[in-house]
């Protein structure tokens, strides 16, 4: 009897290691030559695996080798930062082998080209600035809250900087703004380029109150209501409790026309929100990627909007979620007189339109 259980673990130790063995050793994704792309994915039992990103239009059909692994190779790719998810007979997955995921609402990885020479959002070889993250007690919350603030190199406390508010979009986080735009490294290289002005990246939690995010995509009442309650949230902590706490630790400037607020998507609608109920402490306002209502603003608030160093909307021409409603806004603003820059980009909904809406932007804010 105990024979024969032994000979039956070692079948299937065996079995296992063979089965290990025959599984063939492999990566993903593979930046070729020419800046192709090669797909892998082991699925032995898979009947259908596909790929989708912002790499592309089309969805890319993986091809199933006899050693169980898919394969495909994408058409030639300019260097930037792209996202991607895998379709494995209808469920979505992220890239086991990618070591780059992009957890935002659902499973995605990054698909990173580099630039030669290198990108304005790349790593390089000049002086760098410091990313602090910060938790501080929020009264608007009744809790903590977290920031994270960026210093340009050589940041010194008896030096008044500007101060740039950035927010993220529905979903993510405050690190978003540095994991995925990079927004760090791209204010060093322009600082280093004397393109930029020298300043603080003050980048909040933008979902003060935790929402439910199945609920807001799935109702019609709860969504609104969620959202409506977290700006007003956010704008209290921002008045009462993020702005002294900044004032405390930093060497901000005090002058209107030395602050900014800015963001992406839902960040881009709150930072309008902010800006424009706090006209006496934000010189300007940039908006991007986002959906606003008409009307957009009180129209007797004119003259205080005009008088904005800066009131900037950018938006991607392919953006199906907000291009339509940018040019609606645009034609209300210009409709009732009020001075902006309405700017569109080639992309759409995403962080390789933003990273670019952003480095332009930095070169001409407190300028």
């Amino acid at each position: 009897m105990v024979k024969n259980i032994i000979i039956t673990v070692v079948l299937t130790i065996s079995t296992h290691l063979y089965s290990q063995n025959d599984k063939p050793s492999y990566t993903s994704p593979v930046i070729l030559n020419d800046n192709s792309v090669q797909f892998n994915l082991y699925a032995p039992n898979a009947k259908n695996v596909s790929a989708t990103g912002t790499f592309s239009k089309d969805t890319l059909f993986l091809k199933k080798m006899d050693t169980g692994l898919w394969t495909v190779n994408s058409e030639v790719l300019e260097p930037e930062i792209y996202h991607y998810q895998l379709n494995v007979d209808g469920l979505i997955i992220a890239d086991p082998k990618n070591q780059n995921p992009y957890p935002w609402l659902d499973a995605k990885s990054e698909l990173i080209i580099p630039g030669s020479p290198s990108l304005i959002h790349e790593l390089t070889n000049v002086p760098h600035g410091i990313l602090h993250d910060h938790i501080y007690k929020s009264s608007a919350t009744n809790t903590m809250n977290s920031v994270s603030v960026y210093t340009p190199p050589n940041y010194d406390s008896e030096t008044l900087y500007p101060v740039l508010f950035l927010l993220h979009g529905f979903g993510e986080k405050v690190s978003f703004w540095s994991d995925f735009g990079k927004i760090n490294l791209i204010a060093d290289n322009l600082i280093s380029q004397g393109k930029m002005a020298p300043m603080l990246i003050v980048m909040p939690n933008g979902d003060p109150v935790e929402g439910d995010y199945h609920t807001f995509f799935t109702s019609q009442t709860e969504g609104p209501k969620w959202m409506e309650k977290n700006n007003s949230v956010l704008e209290n902590d921002f008045i009462n409790d993020l702005i002294p706490y900044l004032k405390k630790n930093y060497s901000i400037h005090t002058n209107k026309v030395k602050w900014a607020i800015a963001g992406s998507s839902m960040g881009g609608a709150q930072a309008a929100k902010v800006g424009f109920n706090n006209l006496d402490k934000y010189g300007s306002i940039i908006c991007l990627s986002t959906w606003l209502e008409i009307p957009l603003l009180d129209i007797s608030e004119k003259e205080s909007i005009n008088n904005l160093d800066l009131l900037v909307f950018k938006t991607g021409k392919e953006d199906s979620w907000g291009f339509t409603q940018n040019e609606k806004m645009h034609d209300w603003l210009k409709t009732n007189g009020i001075k902006h820059e309405y700017l569109v980009s080639n992309g759409g909904h995403d962080w390789d339109v933003w990273r670019k809406d952003m480095a332009e932007v930095l070169t001409i804010l407190f300028n």
